[in-house]
């Protein structure tokens, strides 16, 4: 029994030390309004998932976005294709998300392409790593 409350103690030491607060932000000069609300529910879930907490006073992670290639679909119906770049920054950790997304009109191809940005991806849970 000693062992094992020995054990849960030094779990939760490990866990408070490596565990911080962070706050999300996101340019929305080069991220539309739509895609933000996505973008920081997504860097919300990667960060709990590394066992971290979101505050409104902790260490701020600026995130922006940059349209690296764009094209209209010709015909009646044109839609707007992105390839995109999500760039994270917290102090010296950076990291590169690229996301593509097709919608009606460029909005809406962002929100699609932020969409795709997967708490659990390899990139994402490397940034997490490294935050640490």
């Amino acid at each position: 029994m000693n062992k094992f409350l020995l054990s849960a103690i030094a779990l939760l030491t490990c866990v408070c030390v490596y565990a911080r607060d962070y706050s999300i932000k996101v340019d929305t000069a080069s991220v539309p309004s739509a895609a933000k609300e996505v973008l920081v529910q997504r860097f919300t879930q990667m960060l709990e998932a590394g066992g971290h907490t979101v505050s409104a006073d902790g260490q701020e992670i600026f995130v922006y976005g940059e349209v690296l290639d764009r094209m209209e679909t010709p015909g009646s119906i044109s839609q707007t294709a992105l390839s995109v770049v999500v760039k994270a920054v917290c102090g010296a950790v950076e990291a590169e998300f690229p996301l593509k997304g097709v919608g009606e009109d460029e909005a809406d191809a962002w929100l699609r392409a932020v969409k795709r940005l997967l708490p659990r991806s390899k990139e994402a849970q490397k940034f997490v790593e490294e935050l640490k």
